[in-house]
């Protein structure tokens, strides 16, 4: 008997990442008009941001459907295994909703469906704690005991480069798109307990760092004791200038910078710097 770890391809490991970490991926998709791609199998993430530069039409979204987790569900069941499914936030996306009536059909009660109330590199810190707590010997019910508890704890914070595609998305109205754009305003988002929140707007680049930095004490302040990841859209060098000014001001422990997949970026587009911490 062991521990299965199953995500959604949101959480954005490589294929080759998952595979060493023993993580099964279960794709969402992404849809240019009428062609569709299995998110991190058919479009990395670079493929992504450059088709999403020359498109005159922003791509949609689609959850997996239930019959995307009875294959990896029934092959646990069959050999007695317990299933840690960590998945997108609930709000966010119907995927959580999919992984409980696969569940349901399967009738197997080791299968844990955690809502990671999280995305992207936010639901990498609460992997990587899985992971630890499984390695302390934790069994599949204590792991996601502790992880309930804990993701709450769990925030990304999100400078946008762009309103353009928030708007295009429904994510902002053009009035306010037309003023942030004319006064280069940069939006600061907030991912906590599943839901996205306009954090703050700053004017520059400069401006938009620091305001990261003043939202994360005002929210609590970072848990010095756990690691941070930082992530980008679009092209790696977007992000250098913010992991040089995050590194220098935080106090915990650097774990990685994960590029952000075509998912989320249908929603923020390229540019976007990001980091995610856990909160006190």
């Amino acid at each position: 008997m062991s521990i299965r770890f199953i995500c959604d391809s949101t959480c954005d490991y490589t294929t080759e990442q998952a595979a060493r970490l023993g993580i099964t991926l279960v794709p969402l998709k992404v849809l240019f008009g009428e062609k569709e791609y299995f998110d991190g199998v058919d479009m990395k993430p670079e493929e992504f941001y450059d088709k999403l530069a020359s498109a005159e039409e922003l791509p949609t979204t689609s959850q997996p459907s239930p019959e995307a987790f009875l294959q990896y569900f029934r092959e646990a069941k069959e050999a007695g295994d317990d299933v840690i499914c960590i998945l997108l936030a609930s709000k966010l996306s119907g995927t959580c909703q999919s992984a409980l009536i696969a569940r349901d059909i399967v009738e197997y009660d080791r299968i844990y469906i955690i809502d990671s109330m999280q995305a992207t590199l936010g639901t990498q810190l609460l992997l990587d704690r899985a992971f630890a707590l499984r390695e302390e010997g934790k069994t599949a019910e204590q792991i996601v005991e502790i992880l309930e508890k804990e993701k709450e704890k769990i925030c990304i914070y999100l400078i946008v480069d762009t309103l353009l595609y928030l708007q295009k998305g429904g994510r902002l109205s053009t009035t306010g798109m037309v003023v942030g754009s004319a006064l280069n305003l940069k939006p600061i988002l907030s991912v906590r307990y599943g839901e996205v929140r306009v954090a703050g707007l700053a004017r520059g680049q400069k401006s938009a760092w620091d305001k990261v930095l003043k939202t994360i004490e005002k929210d609590g302040g970072m848990d010095k004791t756990r690691g941070y990841n930082l992530g980008f859209t679009g092209k790696k060098e977007c992000v250098s200038g913010f992991e040089a000014f995050i590194k220098e001001h935080f106090d915990a422990e650097y774990k990685k910078t994960v590029p952000v997949g075509s998912v989320i970026g249908v929603h923020v587009g390229p540019g976007a710097n990001a980091v995610a911490v856990f909160l006190n």
